[in-house]
């Protein structure tokens, strides 16, 4: 069965699938499929985007997972997996944060995102995965998290869920909630 459709039921959300589209191009059939999700997790709204593709053309968008916060943020976040050349500076200097920053790097306010790597649940829920998290400055009201591989099993969507949680809980304590 569908992961993101037994997830949404579990969960007493919605789900859609759209029917499947056939495109023809000179390298072959292209399949392309959207399906979204939405549903409530502790009393928070989360949504699931997949734009699935297949055929001759194997590409196809990643998994957004987003967590719609009730209102506007006051900050902009990114967390990514460091790169080779960010390992390789960061030997050279040193970071105040080297648990995390080993193996992700926080960009936004300093002192938001020293609570995060504070935050040990979030820290040891990081170590499992590789996923892109951004607060996005178009709109702060919403924490997207990307899976650049997918997503294997119910475990490791609850562990990324848990994430966007653990970041949640840390906007609400750290008080950058509230209109701009």
């Amino acid at each position: 069965m569908n992961l993101i459709k037994d997830f949404a039921e579990k969960n007493n959300g919605y789900y859609k699938e759209e029917n499947i589209k056939n495109v023809f191009s000179i390298l072959g059939r292209m399949v392309y499929q959207p399906k979204r999700a939405k549903f409530l997790i502790a009393g928070s709204k989360i949504s699931i985007n997949l734009d699935e593709v297949g055929g001759a053309i194997p590409t196809a968008e990643p998994y957004r997972i987003t967590l719609h916060l009730t209102d506007k943020n006051k900050e902009t976040l990114d967390i990514y997996p460091v790169t080779f050349l960010e390992k390789v500076i960061y030997k050279l200097l040193p970071a105040k944060n080297k648990k995390l920053k080993i193996k992700y790097l926080f960009k936004g306010n300093e002192k938001f995102t020293t609570q995060l790597i504070k935050d040990k649940l979030l820290v040891s829920q990081l170590k499992k995965e590789k996923v892109y998290i951004r607060i996005p400055k178009e709109n702060t009201s919403k924490i997207v998290l990307t899976p650049p591989h997918g997503i294997e099993d119910a475990s490791q969507l609850k562990n990324l869920i848990e994430i966007l949680k653990s970041i949640e809980v840390k906007i609400i304590t750290y008080g950058t909630s509230g209109n701009h």
